[in-house]
């Protein structure tokens, strides 16, 4: 028996031996049952010893069978983890990532040295912007950003949900009596945003008050940096809580008002058919894996 042969017919005992099926098998590897049959057939002949035990309603693994499987189960996880390897040092080139600035310092960011690991070869290009950058225009094989609209012939995956959160530092809050007269002291505040963002007119309708942000502001070309203003006593930003969390947990920031749920969410966008491109497939599952 050829090597490629071999191979073929160990995987397929391996399919069989965890489904106890070769219906099952014959689904699961695009083939016939008389195939599967055929090739454990090969293989137990090619061993000198039986694998199954051939029941009439139900397969069985024999006695030298589950020893086989218990020995080739580690050594194909061996194998495929080698080619893993292998296809991780060679993969290499340019990868162009759009996203906002605010998703790229609270999130992306924090983690590229992990992708850089993984993938040494790897060259990567962070565009940055609060607009929506043209793929095409701008060389971009995936983007990262956050909002509900309708994105035509892009393929589009949820990263995860958001609710916005105001949020000050203990020192203004103390100030200013945020926590002492609630929603009251939103008349002495200063707010932080970004220009074009509608957060805080979005949530003011959704606690019911009447809201001036124009009597006392300070505006922002990004989000994030209004988050920056707050952590630096400025007045109070409406943080994304996915990215103000840490803050909040350490004490640095702080919550005087309530959230606002949001229907938004974060997305990995590329244009469709370009996800299975090995680059960029290669992102899209390391994405997932941060978001264990």
């Amino acid at each position: 028996m050829n090597h490629q042969s071999l191979l073929r017919n160990l995987h397929t005992f391996s399919s069989a031996a965890r489904t106890l099926s070769f219906t099952e098998t014959a689904t699961e590897l695009h083939l016939t049952q008389g195939a599967v049959s055929h090739r454990i057939k090969v293989l137990e002949k090619e061993l000198g010893f039986n694998l199954f035990i051939r029941r009439t309603r139900k397969l069985a693994l024999s006695e030298e069978g589950e020893k086989f499987q218990a020995t080739l189960s580690k050594s194909l996880n061996s194998i495929f983890s080698e080619i893993d390897n292998i296809r991780t040092t060679e993969l290499s080139g340019e990868l162009t990532i759009a996203t906002s600035p605010g998703i790229a310092n609270e999130w992306l960011i924090p983690r590229l040295s992990d992708f850089k690991a993984k993938y040494p070869k790897f060259n990567l290009n962070i565009l940055t912007n609060d607009v929506e950058l043209d793929f095409d225009a701008h060389g971009i094989d995936v983007a990262i950003y956050f909002g509900e609209r309708e994105r035509i012939n892009m393929f589009n995956k949820k990263m995860f949900g958001e609710k916005y959160v105001p949020v000050c530092t203990p020192g203004y809050a103390k100030t200013h009596r945020l926590f002492e007269d609630g929603l009251d002291s939103l008349k002495r505040v200063n707010f932080l945003y970004a220009k074009k963002s509608t957060a805080w007119k979005r949530w003011a309708k959704q606690q019911k008050v009447v809201l001036d942000t124009f009597k006392q502001f300070t505006t922002f070309t990004h989000q994030d940096m209004a988050v920056y203003g707050a952590k630096k006593g400025l007045g109070v930003a409406m943080g994304r809580y996915r990215f103000v969390k840490d803050a909040l947990e350490s004490g640095e920031l702080v919550a005087p008002y309530p959230s606002m749920e949001t229907n938004r969410c974060h997305s990995i966008l590329c244009p469709q058919g370009t996800e299975n491109r090995p680059k960029v497939r290669t992102f899209l599952q390391w994405v997932d894996s941060q978001l264990v």
